[in-house]
């Protein structure tokens, strides 16, 4: 998990260390200013009552509490929020005295921000993923949860509260990643979750070798190669991936030889792309979308049959999917005529 679903989806990831020690228990962190927290406030998103409620206190102060970490390089720091009486959260890294972000609970926008790009995601019942993306030369201190007044605030406003009003926080987790990852609960310690695959589905009798369709409906937030491949070996299969550049990339693998190569460029991988790939001999139709982008009629496709004999969420070698597909299929096209294509195609990834 970590994304609320509104169709069925599969979602693997690479391997990720949460290196937030204390991800829900915030009494673990350091006061930094007059904030306090209340433990195990109310529901959290995963269902138990084990949210925290961030205060501020009566002093004019920063409203904050902060953790020693220390790591350079690409960083995502994330953390789970819901209102209370007040509805703007702050996230820093205690480092950067130009870095900050602001997020609004009430709207479910994003406020004023310097350095990190920040985003939003709704979880439901008023909870909102925060998160923070940035690539730090020099090392971080700490990172920084605090109460702010408006979506507008400065970085680490003072002002005074009440010691009862305040907002609630659950889920914190800070990655050596370009992007946030699910959830990765920790208690006293880091801890990792391993890349997670789903290769090697279905058997020769299923694959028809000699002409088919390969639809995939993804979507990623990874920069690598993310890839669906209809195959029987490394020298023989069909691809569909996305790679870096927001492109998705066709290929046909004949005999160790790509007989067939298309990139369509321009895409947002992190919104669901819908890709088909029409595979016969001197006839290749690759559609995104539900757009014809690209189709020849010199591929010399000529699998022996039963070739095709699985279907894999990597390239057949090294490089595995990490993204959330909502939809894979295979079809068999050898009773339709090439106008029943072209309409099959237009439909199943409009």
């Amino acid at each position: 998990g970590g994304l609320v679903n509104t169709k069925p989806s599969l979602l693997l990831e690479p391997q990720s260390t949460n290196l937030i020690t204390y991800s829900d228990n915030f009494s673990q962190w350091v006061v930094d200013g007059q904030a306090s927290i209340s433990s195990d406030s109310i529901i959290s998103p995963d269902g138990t009552r084990n949210s925290d409620k961030l205060i501020a206190g009566t002093t004019s102060a920063r409203q904050s509490i902060k953790l020693s970490r220390s790591y350079t390089g690409n960083l995502a720091f994330s953390i789970f929020a819901k209102k209370g009486e007040y509805s703007v959260i702050q996230l820093t890294d205690a480092q950067n005295g130009s870095a900050f972000a602001n997020f609004n609970l009430e709207t479910g926008a994003v406020g004023s921000t310097g350095v990190y790009t920040a985003s939003m995601v709704d979880m439901g019942n008023d909870w909102y993923r925060c998160i923070i993306t940035w690539n730090a030369s020099v090392a971080i201190v700490a990172v920084r949860v605090g109460i702010v007044t408006t979506p507008t605030s400065a970085r680490v406003e003072q002002f005074a509260g009440n010691g009862i009003n305040g907002l609630y926080i659950y889920g914190a987790q800070l990655e050596q990643q370009s992007y946030a990852t699910s959830y990765i609960p920790t208690n006293g310690s880091t801890q990792t979750r391993a890349a997670e695959t789903c290769n090697g589905a279905g058997t020769s009798s299923i694959f028809e070798s000699s002409e088919g369709i390969l639809f995939y409906e993804f979507k990623t937030n990874n920069t690598g190669l993310v890839s669906v491949t209809l195959f029987g070996s490394d020298n023989d299969k069909i691809l569909i991936y996305g790679n870096t550049g927001n492109s998705i990339v066709f290929r046909i693998r004949v005999g160790g030889s790509y007989v067939y190569t298309h990139t369509k460029v321009g895409l947002d991988l992190k919104n669901t792309q819908k890709a088909a790939l029409f595979f016969k001999n001197n006839n290749v139709k690759a559609y995104v979308n539900g757009v014809l982008v690209n189709s020849s009629t010199s591929a010399a496709i000529t699998y022996s049959a039963n070739t095709l004999a699985s279907l894999n969420l990597d390239d057949a070698t090294i490089n595995d999917f990490y993204g959330k597909i909502r939809d894979i299929r295979v079809y068999n096209t050898k009773e339709m005529t090439d106008s029943e294509v072209d309409i099959l195609l237009t439909k199943i990834t409009s």
